[in-house]
């Protein structure tokens, strides 16, 4: 069944998209704090809640600084921390109402309450999911104070890190819906989260199974049948998903609470997970975790832009092994700078709460507190802000579902072309193909690039070549365009005449490109094409005895008639495409001549940059614009060499002598700054502006000044 949303009080235009929202809800725009108190209790241990103590808990929340605080309902097996009619409740609270005695002392200190349960369960084995070729799930014997009669308390002795996957098409789907009407007309709380309502695998199960087999037209359900009707199949995954979320949502917006599911990372994960466009219209803010990487947290922020979500993130604050230990300060403070300059609404931590006795660090209180207070210094930079930007990298939600067999391809290849763009200082935004009508939708920008974008729809496809026409230039990778937008394959690229290629056939493997001085290597899937545009580079035949030792290092031959790069003047506009995935050789590699080729066909098709600037490879640079005051802000953020790896971010090493040309944005204007010094001089139409020195965060302010 699928749910279609809360009717709308308030619309704005965000992004590509116009998003519409109740005005009930609008507070989850501003930028603000949330605390992810997981408190995790064993089923089957001593300690649990052994120190509890409502009025001390709520009191180190409210030392946070948190103004949104996630209280567990149930711990991560499905066992209540309340008196439940329909879930066991955990013995050692001995009959105390944690969630409720919490969630409503943060409440009488003005903190919003999110009511948090668990998708994963301990006690029935016979709703766990069956992987294809796989068993169910490992049962282990019962707790202590399990009921062996009782369906419903046959709770399992589960270790900590076990999870126990029910299967989405279960009973325990029911039972989830109404453990959702307990709570929010027991507690009334302000939003709620359903965790973990995915699996990575195909189920199996008795509830499965009768829908697999008419999608196969088999009984027996293997890897390759399913590959064979992987397009009805992740349909029907990922209608399950979304239908599920639906109506626990449904029950949310009768009460007014608003959903904050999670949403995990789509662009990272395929679509086996059942995350995609149909769950988006049932949820509030976009909740997001991410484990380590700002890079990753960077484009999934402006993701959540372009879909039109507050952006919500979670830090998966944890010190690698230990669930009760904060990620060092710095990191805090370097993942705090990159949210604030992608427009993430809220931050906070997760996977980090208190022990089983429900005390907590006061290292990591104290750590998370103090990196808070740092993502809401500048909070009015963010209020009706929007990026200000030329370039558009383009992300399809068809091609994230259909892109054969689930294969990652097209989000490595996103991956890269998004690093580059960071690295090389020009400021973007992720582009929804699915929102895409006219060129008109596509007119601010002056580059876009389409990553192995391989499912587009024929109106994407003429909107682009209009834009083309018009005097937009595109960059287009690999499989751009070779199927439609309800997972059929095309015979020839969609894109064809605006690429001025035509497909012949397909190789997977290394392979060599010419290069200035020399053959580089290359590998991935290679399109062979035959083109009337202008050849830029050829593929180089290599050895056929094999790399030398092994892995992705071909010897380098003799040129073949086979283009990997081509360039079409089409109208006032350019396209380039390239052959095969280079952004994702170059996540895969990360060798310098990828990077290097992909910055020569940018600044191909954009040989002038919105800025020109002077600072080291991992300075990143936001453009945004607000209206009220009338002002373009450069965000500046210092996310240091270890971007991929936050919990080895101990120290920061200031950025200095930082170099910014942009055209001046207003007749007359003045030049501020945040988070550092600087100087700032016009010289004719540029603004040029100087930084001496910045530590982690700045922000440059030009200010429209009012001549009359």
């Amino acid at each position: 069944m699928a749910f279609d949303g809360v009717a709308s009080t308030a619309e704005q235009q965000t992004g590509n998209v116009t998003l519409t929202s109740t005005n009930k809800h609008d507070w989850l725009n501003k930028r603000q704090r949330i605390y992810w108190y997981d408190q995790y209790a064993l089923n089957e241990q001593e300690t649990a809640f052994s120190k509890y103590d409502p009025d001390r808990i709520a009191g180190e929340l409210q030392a946070t600084g948190a103004d949104i605080v996630a209280v567990y309902a149930a711990n991560q097996f499905s066992v209540a921390y309340y008196p439940s009619k329909i879930w066991p409740m955990h013995p050692n609270l001995k009959g105390r109402d944690y969630f409720g005695e919490v969630s409503s002392r943060l409440k009488r200190q003005g903190q919003k309450v999110i009511g948090y349960i668990n998708w994963l369960e301990s006690r029935h084995p016979e709703w766990y999911v069956v992987p294809i070729g796989g068993k169910k799930e490992q049962e282990f014997p019962l707790a202590s104070w399990a009921q062996p009669d009782n369906p419903d308390w046959r709770v399992q002795k589960v270790p900590g890190g076990k999870w126990r996957f029910a299967c989405i098409n279960s009973p325990r789907r029911n039972q989830v819906l109404a453990v959702t009407r307990e709570i929010i007309e027991g507690y009334h709380p302000d939003g709620f989260h359903l965790d973990m309502f995915f699996s990575d695998c195909v189920c199996i199960c008795d509830y499965c199974r009768p829908a697999l087999e008419r999608m196969c037209g088999t009984s027996d359900i293997t890897v390759e049948a399913i590959n064979a009707h992987w397009r009805e199949f992740v349909d029907w995954r990922n209608e399950c998903s979304a239908s599920l979320v639906g109506e626990v949502s449904s029950i949310l917006r009768e009460h007014g609470v608003f959903a904050a599911h999670n949403g995990q990372n789509p662009l990272w994960l395929p679509p086996i997970y059942g995350f995609d466009s149909n769950l988006v219209p049932h949820l509030d803010p976009y909740v997001s975790e991410i484990f380590y990487d700002l890079h990753a947290a960077d484009i999934t922020m402006r993701w959540h832009q372009a879909i039109g979500k507050p952006s919500c993130m979670l830090v998966t604050g944890t010190s690698p092994a230990h669930a009760h230990l904060s990620i060092p300060l710095q990191a805090w403070q370097v993942s705090a700078a990159c949210a604030k300059a992608n427009g993430c609404s809220i931050l906070g931590p997760c996977g980090v709460g208190a022990y089983p006795d429900t005390t907590s660090s006061k290292r990591l209180l104290s750590t998370v507190r103090q990196g808070l207070d740092f993502f809401m210094e500048d909070a009015d930079l963010h209020d009706g802000a929007r990026p200000k930007v030329e370039v558009g990298l383009v992300f399809s939600w068809a091609t994230r579902k259909y892109f054969r067999e689930g294969r990652l391809d097209w989000s490595q290849e996103l991956d890269g072309w998004s690093r580059v763009l960071i690295e090389e200082h020009i400021p973007f935004e992720i582009v929804v193909a699915e929102n895409i009508k006219t060129p008109e939708d596509l007119r601010r920008y002056r580059l876009l690039i389409l990553p192995n974008t391989s499912f587009l729809s024929d109106n994407f496809c003429e909107a682009l070549a209009g834009y083309v026409r018009n005097g937009g230039n595109i960059i287009a990778s690999g499989e751009v365009s070779l199927g439609d937008e309800r997972g059929n394959n095309r015979d020839d690229f969609a894109l064809g005449n605006l690429l001025g290629v035509t497909r012949k056939n397909t190789q997977e493997g290394t392979f060599a490109v010419e290069g200035a001085l020399e053959a580089e290597p290359a590998a991935g899937v290679f399109q062979q094409v035959e083109t009337s545009a202008q050849v830029l580079h050829r593929r180089v035949a290599t050895d056929p005895a094999g790399p030398v030792a092994g892995g992705p290092d071909p010897l380098p031959m003799l040129p073949t008639e086979w283009p990997v790069s081509v360039l079409k003047k089409t109208g006032e506009g350019q396209s380039l495409y390239v052959a095969f995935g280079l952004g994702r050789y170059y996540v895969l590699q990360s060798l310098i001549h990828a990077r290097d080729r992909m910055t020569e066909y940018i600044n191909l098709l954009m040989p002038t940059r919105q800025l020109k600037v002077n600072a080291p490879r991992h300075l990143e640079m936001n453009v945004w614009h607000q209206e009220a005051p009338e002002r373009t802000i450069i965000h500046l953020v210092n996310r240091t060499p270890l971007a991929h790896d936050m919990p080895r971010i101990h120290e920061i090493a200031p950025v200095c002598d930082v170099a910014i040309e942009i055209e001046n944005p207003y007749p007359s204007a003045r030049v501020s700054f945040r988070g550092t010094e600087g100087t700032a001089s016009f010289n004719g139409t540029l603004v040029a502006v100087k930084l001496p020195k910045m530590n982690v965060y700045a922000a440059v302010l030009i200010e429209a000044i009012d001549t009359a």
